[in-house]
């Protein structure tokens, strides 16, 4: 048995005053005896006898509640480990949890202070050769090196919150790993956050023999007004038309609010819509602006709320082309539906040839290429259309009316792996679709509850080999191909069964037509509509890029100017950002040696707006962890500290022992005679 403050057991010596009170009031007197009084001196002696027993009883019972008194302010505990307590040091892992959520104040103390107060405070207990490692959202390099107590101290003093988070699965797997490395050490692993509903799970479950301390920051659920997200009707923005924009706006607490939505372009103010909210309602508001002028667009989105703010900013960075050049190549005539989709004006610069009559070196200047019913081709515009899908371009092919398809076959087979082979003239009906595939993304605002697919009336089987990457758009009743996409490079190909005439077909009638082709269109344009978000989009594909040893992009807002991490894949590149922006906001990756630039909206991950949490009570009933310990925020430091480096504490026993003797002392004085 040890003692957490032997210090108090000086206050033992208070012990001697029931003893010397006992003392003075058994004082030894003279005794007289009188003639004829024997049998009440036997009746006497009897009662004192009796009575002299219950003050001895009542004495034990006051020396008894003192001393235990005495013990529950030294605080006694006994080791769990007598041969280890004083031998092997400790490695200890401390995750301090400084996700948005813990930046709300409590008693003018923000979440994360609190925290960072108990971490400081186990940290201070340890010993001189105890390891300590201090973990955050951040898993940051410097992260995973231990420290000593007092350079634990001082890195846990420079801790700020962060917009990264992590899984809880995924910290105690960084802990556990890391304590792994230190074999000759007790390991101890401790959790201090504030146990919110949306990044910790009701239940997990560790096998591990790890001690593990769960500390609660006694968090209290707030109401919270959040922009989900927003998004744009269209793939890509027009000049001099209405962009028209999705905003999720979502209320988080259990109460009616009213709120703002405010929508800047270019830092210019454009539009201030009011809306109400109920409690748990998320609402799609829709806004919407007409740019003037090309080129590149910051668009910010906000509303006005606290406590909570992080979340009421919603960026997205888009440019507005004056038009988008599309080729259609023709067999002979052009075909009156893809004429009206690709009219002249504003949005589109169509440019229509026949296949044998093109200028190839322009095929790099156009967003996409439509192949009109090509039954022959040249090797030059073949091997011009494969390098420009190489390249990034796209290709949409339309079968032409009749069974000659040698000339369109070979291309296909060369570039594609793939080739039409029967030629069927039978109705058949498409009944699916890819609803996964990006093209369906956001194709209607509202899809329609009865899908009206297309009915082929003249159709090939597209066969393809092995080797060939395709994914099915529409797919018939039998399982067969209407539309399908092919990658080749960085490029696309979509081969449809049937030709653009009507009575090959519904498709050029269907609602479908028009919007899939525009998004084919508008496919090459990858960043041309963009809006990020930390943790869940680490990475941004640079499309189109001409690569060598040269090419480094560098990330650039403001004063900051840092090189991400970048990797070339085929004539793209994919550049890392997860690592390199801590702070949501407009940035431009941009080629120092060039004009090349890329606008880039980052914001920060929605998963913390939801201000609950779980109770201890909660996590205790339904944690399935191997030698966990919940900790609320009320409890006073040195308590846990006791528990974590000593042993099993015994002050609350002696507590109630004290006040056992007590009602013991009582009970004599009361009912014994």
């Amino acid at each position: 048995m040890n003692f957490l403050y032997p210090l108090f057991l000086i206050a033992a010596s208070a012990i001697a005053i029931p003893i010397i009170i006992h003392l003075f009031n058994f004082k030894k007197y003279k005794k007289v005896f009188f003639p004829d009084i024997r049998f009440l001196r036997e009746l006497h002696e009897q009662t004192q006898k009796q009575a002299k027993l219950k003050h001895i009883l009542i004495l034990i019972s006051r020396i008894l509640a003192l001393l235990f008194l005495v013990f529950a302010f030294a605080q006694p505990f006994l080791s769990k480990d007598k041969d280890n307590m004083n031998q092997a040091p400790k490695a200890m892992s401390i995750y301090v949890d400084n996700s948005f959520s813990m930046g709300i104040e409590k008693n003018a103390l923000s979440m994360l202070d609190i925290a960072k107060g108990k971490a400081a405070e186990i940290i201070a207990s340890c010993n001189d050769n105890d390891k300590i490692q201090i973990l955050t959202n951040d898993f940051a390099f410097n992260e995973s090196k231990f420290l000593n107590k007092n350079e634990a101290l001082q890195f846990l003093s420079t801790l700020q919150l962060s917009p990264k988070n992590k899984k809880t699965i995924q910290i105690l797997e960084k802990q556990k790993q890391l304590l792994s490395t230190e074999a000759a050490y007790q390991k101890q692993l401790i959790y201090i956050s504030d146990f919110q509903k949306s990044n910790f799970p009701s239940s997990i479950q560790t096998n591990d023999s790890i001690k593990k301390y769960f500390i609660s920051v006694n968090a209290t659920t707030l109401q919270n007004v959040s922009i989900d997200t927003a998004y744009f009707e269209t793939p890509s923005l027009l000049m001099n038309e209405d962009n028209n924009l999705q905003v999720s706006v979502k209320n988080n607490s259990e109460e009616e609010v009213n709120t703002s939505l405010t929508l800047k372009v270019n830092n210019q103010l454009k539009s201030v819509i009011n809306t109400s909210l109920k409690a748990k309602e998320t609402k799609q508001q829709a806004i919407s602006f007409k740019p003037s002028n090309a080129g590149s667009q910051q668009i910010e989105l906000f509303i006005n709320d606290y406590p909570m703010s992080f979340d009421d900013t919603f960026y997205i960075a888009g440019k507005v082309n004056a038009s988008y050049a599309v080729l259609i190549l023709n067999q002979t005539n052009a075909n009156a539906y893809l004429s009206s989709v690709f009219k002249p004006g504003i949005q589109f610069k169509t440019d229509h040839f026949q296949i044998g009559n093109v200028n190839t070196q322009l095929f790099k200047n156009y967003s996409l290429i439509i192949l009109n019913g090509i039954q022959t081709m040249s090797q030059e515009v073949s091997e011009s259309l494969l390098q420009y899908i190489n390249n990034g371009g796209s290709v949409l092919n339309f079968a032409p009316l009749n069974n000659n398809t040698s000339g369109i076959n070979a291309f296909l087979l060369s570039s594609a792996g793939c080739s039409y082979t029967q030629f069927d003239t039978a109705k058949l009906f498409v009944t699916s679709y890819n609803k996964s595939h990006v093209l369906f993304k956001d194709l209607f605002v509202k899809t329609p509850e009865n899908i009206d697919l297309p009915i082929a009336y003249k159709r090939f089987t597209i066969t393809s080999n092995a080797m060939s990457s395709e994914q099915k758009l529409f797919s018939f009743s039998n399982g067969d191909a209407f539309l399908t996409q092919f990658k080749v490079g960085n490029g696309n190909i979509y081969v449809c069964a049937t030709s653009a005439e009507s009575n090959a077909s519904s498709f050029p009638k269907s609602y479908w037509f028009l919007p899939l082709i525009y998004k084919m269109a508008f496919s090459n344009h990858a960043n041309a509509i963009n809006a990020l978000m930390i943790n869940k989009n680490p990475n941004v594909l640079i499309e189109n890029q001409k690569m060598d040893d040269k090419t480094i992009y560098h990330l650039l807002k403001n004063e900051l100017d840092v090189i991400p991490e970048q990797q070339a894949v085929g004539n793209n590149m994919l550049i890392n950002i997860d690592n390199a922006i801590t702070q949501a906001g407009f940035y431009t990756l941009k080629l120092p040696q060039s004009n090349d630039t890329t606008s880039l909206a980052i914001n920060y991950d929605r998963s913390e707006s939801i201000l609950t949490y779980w109770s201890l009570e909660e996590l205790k009933k339904g944690s399935l962890l191997k030698n966990a310990t919940w900790i609320s925020g009320n409890t006073q430091q040195a308590a846990v500290v006791n528990e974590m480096q000593q042993g099993m504490p015994f002050w609350k026993v002696c507590i109630i022992l004290a006040l056992l003797f007590l009602l013991t002392e009582i009970l004599l004085i009361r009912f014994m005679k």
